[in-house]
């Protein structure tokens, strides 16, 4: 059992970024990242709930919108995130995170 669990951890140790601050996310037209700049952006996490945030294009009027967070789920592979565009279906809001998932 306890190799087990040293072989999980190791698993999980493999595929997160050595820390928080590694994780970069891709700049796309109108979503993640700057919208001045190319290539990946910084991502910060979000105290310890496991999603991260990123500066973001939000159109519209967004601090006139609704502000509960929601999460976008996100490919990642070596503490680098594919990126996300804002679509109608994510509704207007401030909180946009996201989540990473191995890809």
């Amino acid at each position: 059992m306890l190799l087990l669990l040293a072989a999980s951890a190791a698993s999980q140790a493999a595929t997160a970024p050595a820390n928080a601050a590694d994780l970069m996310i891709e700049r796309v037209p109108f979503g993640s990242g700057m919208q001045n700049a190319a290539g990946p952006e910084n991502a910060q996490p979000v105290a310890d709930f496991g999603v991260w945030h990123a500066p973001q294009y939000m159109p519209g009027y967004p601090t006139a919108a609704t502000i509960w967070p929601r999460v976008v789920l996100v490919q990642c592979k070596g503490g680098t995130c594919d990126g996300y565009a804002i679509t109608p279906n994510m509704g207007f809001g401030e909180y946009l995170f996201f989540k990473p998932v191995d890809k």
